[in-house]
């Protein structure tokens, strides 16, 4: 055993992935192997920029209301 972390170079379908990684936790039970499904960048949601008050640091917000 490596040690590594790391996922495989071969692409499966969901259902396949997921039975792979099934049968892999029960013949290794020390290693947790879980299916990696991608989500397409179409797919994720927009993260939208947090307001300027919530990311200033503490002295920031103090010398604004000084």
């Amino acid at each position: 055993m490596s040690g590594s972390i790391g996922t495989g170079t071969k692409l499966f379908e969901k259902g396949e992935a997921e039975r792979l990684a099934t049968e892999l936790n029960e013949k290794y039970p020390d290693i947790d192997h879980d299916a990696v499904i991608p989500v397409s960048p179409s797919a994720k949601p927009a993260v939208a920029e947090p307001p300027v008050a919530e990311t200033a640091s503490a002295v920031e917000r103090f010398d604004a209301i000084a």
